[in-house]
C-alpha cells in the first residue's frame, strides 16, 4: 500500500498515475544505460574518461545528460490526449537543503508536475579510507540516506535508484563487499537511529538483461517512520 500524496506534489496528484510513469521511467532507464559509458567517453564537456571518473559530480551530471538526450516523449489518456515526458535534472532540490543527484520530473507543454522518481550515485570504490563504505552508510551514505528519509521523502511511491559507477575491481566484488559492510550493520548498527535487517542487503536481479558493464540489483529497506522503500541498483563498469 503506497502512502498517500504529501503537499510537496500535491500539484501532481490530480489525474496521474504514479505507478504508470515510475514503471515507464525504470523500462526506459533499463533500456538506455547499458550506452552510458560509450556516452560518457564521447562527451564534448569532457576531454577523456580518465579525467571524467575522478569526479562523481561529474559523471553524474553526465547521466542526466545522458538521458535528457534520449527522454521520452509519449502519450498518456485520462479524459483528454496530452503528452508528458521526463526530465532528468541534475541535483535536483528536496524537501529540506537536501539535493538528489538526479530527481526524475513528469512535465508536460504546462510545465513541471511533479517529482515521481530519486537517483543517487556512488563511486566504487569511493576515494578516502575515512568514506570506504559510503555506499551504505555514514553522513553521506548512499543507502542510509534513504533509510533516515533524507532522500526520496517527498515521493510518493516507494522506489528510488543507486547508481554505482565502477571504477576498480569489478561488480562481483562489491557485490560480495557492500553486503559484508550491510551485515556489519546488521549485527550493530552505527546509527543508533536506524536498523538494518537481512532484507537490506542486496540481491541479484536475474532476471535483467544488459551487456556486460551493468548489473543489476535489488534491495528492500525500512524507514524511520515511512513504509518500507525498494532499491533497484544498477552498477556501471567504468575500468
Amino acid at each position: 500500500m503506497q502512502k498517500p500524496f504529501n503537499s510537496y506534489n500535491k500539484p501532481f496528484f490530480n489525474n496521474i498515475d504514479t505507478n504508470t510513469y515510475v514503471n515507464e521511467v525504470i523500462l526506459f532507464i533499463e533500456n538506455k544505460i547499458s550506452n552510458f559509458p560509450a556516452f560518457l567517453k564521447n562527451s564534448s564537456l569532457l576531454q577523456n574518461l580518465s579525467q571524467t571518473i575522478q569526479g562523481e559530480d561529474l559523471i553524474t551530471e553526465n547521466l542526466c545528460d545522458f538521458f535528457t538526450a534520449h527522454e521520452k516523449i509519449y502519450t498518456y489518456q485520462f479524459g483528454k490526449q496530452d503528452n508528458y515526458f521526463f526530465q532528468f535534472r541534475n541535483q535536483s532540490k528536496g524537501q529540506g537543503h537536501r539535493s538528489n543527484d538526479c530527481g526524475v520530473i513528469l512535465a508536460n507543454t504546462k510545465g513541471s508536475l511533479g517529482k515521481i522518481l530519486v537517483i543517487e550515485a556512488k563511486r566504487l570504490p569511493t576515494p578516502g579510507t575515512s568514506r570506504e563504505k559510503e555506499y551504505i552508510e555514514g553522513n553521506l551514505g548512499g543507502i542510509e540516506r534513504f533509510k533516515k528519509e533524507v532522500h526520496s521523502q517527498e515521493i510518493s511511491y516507494n522506489l528510488a535508484i543507486m547508481i554505482g559507477y565502477i571504477q576498480g575491481e569489478n561488480s562481483s566484488h562489491w557485490y560480495k563487499k557492500v553486503n559484508e559492510w550491510i551485515n556489519e550493520q546488521v549485527q550493530k548498527s552505527s546509527n543508533p537511529d536506524i536498523s538494518w535487517l537481512d532484507e537490506d542487503k542486496l540481491i541479484l536481479d536475474k532476471n535483467f538483461t544488459s551487456n556486460k558493464t551493468i548489473t543489476k540489483y535489488n534491495s528492500l529497506h525500512s524507514r524511520i517512520k515511512l513504509e518500507k522503500i525498494k532499491l533497484n541498483h544498477y552498477w556501471i563498469d567504468l575500468n
